[in-house]
């Protein structure tokens, strides 16, 4: 039997709100993080950090990555901002069909790599980030570290990630 997807807290009334504070600066310093750790992991990626409106405020990709994972990463970003949860929480929802009907749009990313930016229990932006498989998300990390954000969200999908195999 399929898992029933429960209404995500970051849904339910108040619990997280949109709202502004994401500075560029900010957003530069999480970028060269991404980068730094991309490096250690030795895979060429993309990064996108994206505004409360979904809207992208930074990117960068680095020299030879997959040109696929420029619309990717932007998509992941849009995604966690709009879906206000990692967007690797999409998978098992979507793939049962619980969701399907429901929330079907064309830049909806359900893979890891894509995570919300809270501040204060306020969605201020979304991070999102491609190239890898499992480098994905230990690279978010790390731009969510040097960003300031929690990084619980990505503990856990590693986690599960684990779990997988």
């Amino acid at each position: 039997m399929a898992k029933v997807f429960g209404t995500p807290a970051a849904w339910k009334g108040g619990n997280v709100c949109y709202g502004s504070g994401l500075t560029l600066k900010t957003a530069k310093k999480m970028l060269q993080a991404a980068e730094n750790e991309a490096g250690k992991q030795g895979v060429p990626m993309v990064f996108a950090i994206a505004d409360s409106g979904g809207n992208l405020l930074a990117f960068h990709r680095m020299e030879n990555a997959m040109l696929i994972s420029v619309q990717v990463a932007m998509d992941k970003a849009y995604t966690a901002v709009y879906g206000k949860m990692h967007t690797g929480s999409w998978t098992n929802p979507l793939k049962d069909g619980t969701l399907m009907p429901l929330f079907i749009h064309e830049r909806l990313i359900s893979f890891p790599g894509g995570f919300p930016l809270i501040k204060k229990g306020k969605l201020v932006g979304g991070l999102g980030v491609s190239g890898g498989t499992t480098e994905d998300v230990p690279v978010a990390m790390a731009a969510l570290k040097a960003g300031g954000f929690s990084v619980s969200e990505a503990e856990e999908a590693l986690k599960e990630a684990e779990k997988r195999g």
